[in-house]
């Protein structure tokens, strides 16, 4: 009983089907895109914290030793000395502030950026979970259609034998059963590279999915796109960028103080006089600097000049990607209404096609219809299922689309 279980549950597992957010969330925290996405945030986080550590003053110890020669009563042969510095910027004429606010934008373009790929990736899996439910619906077709045709088969073979049916009706069905049977085997091609692509995506084996649908649209009023609020906080990053730039050109202020203990050896005496005075063996020295930048024949004012215009590019750029928004979510209501009226006529399609079926199948069946017009009616229904799935599952797709340029995230309207 043992050995069976663990035989059973590697299958079971294996073979579990997943919903949509269940696939949309595994993606979240496994697809290997997003990971990296999420590696730029932790940098940009840490560059913030960087520009941050700017404000503290810094603290720099070292000892260094010499040998001189010829010596005398001022340099002795070796000295030895241990030094200490310790340096405040106390104006820098806006820098600091400006690094910081560069990278506390670089990291909020960061945060948007995986906001923006995650709901692109949540996008692509639905696209992907509706096309394999479409596969199906089109697989399952086409094996009723498969299973229709080898009874008409079978049963024209057996006319056949009482010499009640011709051979070339016998050739006719079996060319459109192999034909048929080409589908089959290119539908589960199909079906065999979306599930790839959804593992791809999902780190999933979505050998079986769970059946889910998004919540039918609502009159929504749309917020701005993730990729744009990336575009806003580069441009916003530019423009500090910009002022550090600009920052050279104003006073710098800076404190600092050093000490320095010294060890001294091989020393020169003249009779009659002391080195003691002559060698400091320690020293404490405290300095404030200011400092001015008069000339740089105008290398700061055109660095500024060029990051302006990058900011001006970024802008240009912000202002298309939200005409294109609300371009894309007004296609995007309209392509609801479209489909809309599509389903409802491929549902009306179905209905005749199945119907028209039906009455030709009894009349074949019966000798007052011939094997054409069998054939036509179910091909004319197998296409008419087909539509009506495809289109059923396309209106999810769309759905979802519309859902992203109303800049939602369509992972939360998933029933």
């Amino acid at each position: 009983m043992r050995i069976l279980w663990g035989v059973l549950v590697p299958v079971l597992a294996f073979s579990q089907s997943y919903g949509l957010k269940t696939l949309i969330e595994n993606a979240n925290s496994k697809n290997d895109r997003i990971e990296a996405k999420a590696l730029t945030v932790k940098s940009a986080k840490e560059g913030v914290s960087a520009a941050q550590s700017a404000y503290w003053p810094t603290v720099d110890a070292g000892v260094d030793g010499t040998q001189a020669s010829p010596t005398n009563i001022v340099t002795p042969g070796r000295t030895v000395t241990g030094s200490a510095v310790a340096n405040l910027s106390l104006y820098d004429g806006g820098r600091k502030s400006a690094l910081l606010g560069e990278k506390q934008y670089e990291y909020t373009a960061a945060l948007f950026e995986k906001s923006a790929f995650e709901k692109s990736v949540a996008l692509e899996i639905i696209r992907h979970y509706y096309t394999l439910q479409t596969q199906k619906a089109i697989l399952v077709a086409l094996q009723e259609r498969g299973s229709e045709l080898k009874a008409q088969i079978n049963r024209v073979s057996k006319f056949q034998i009482a010499g009640l049916s011709t051979q070339d009706e016998a050739y006719k069905f079996q060319a459109v059963y192999d034909a048929n049977e080409f589908n089959i085997a290119n539908t589960k091609l199909l079906l065999e590279k979306g599930q790839q692509n959804l593992k791809l995506l999902t780190g999933l084996p979505v050998d079986g999915v769970k059946q889910n649908t998004l919540a039918e649209p609502k009159q929504l009023k749309s917020e701005t796109l993730e990729a744009i609020r990336v575009l806003e906080a580069k441009a916003n990053a530019v423009g500090e960028a910009s002022n550090a730039i600009k920052s050279a050109t104003r006073p710098q202020v800076n404190l600092s103080d050093s000490y320095h203990q010294s060890k001294f050896y091989d020393t020169v005496s003249v009779p009659g006089l002391s080195s003691e005075g002559l060698l400091l063996d320690h020293q404490n020295k405290l300095t404030l600097s200011v400092n001015m930048r008069l000339f740089d024949g105008g290398k700061t004012s055109r660095e500024s000049e060029a990051v302006r215009y990058q900011k001006l590019a970024l802008l240009s750029e912000i202002e298309y990607a939200k005409k294109e928004q609300k371009m894309n979510y007004s296609l995007a209501q309209k392509t609801l209404q479209t489909t809309r009226t599509q389903l409802k006529s491929a549902r009306s399609e179905l209905q005749a096609a199945s119907s028209t079926y039906g009455v030709l199948k009894e009349k074949y069946e019966a000798g007052l219809a011939d094997n054409i017009a069998y054939l036509d009616a179910l091909a004319q229904k197998t296409l008419a299922q087909a539509r009506y799935k495809e289109t059923l599952f396309t209106y999810e797709i769309n759905k979802s689309i519309y859902y992203y340029y109303a800049g939602k995230s369509p992972k939360e309207f998933i029933r």
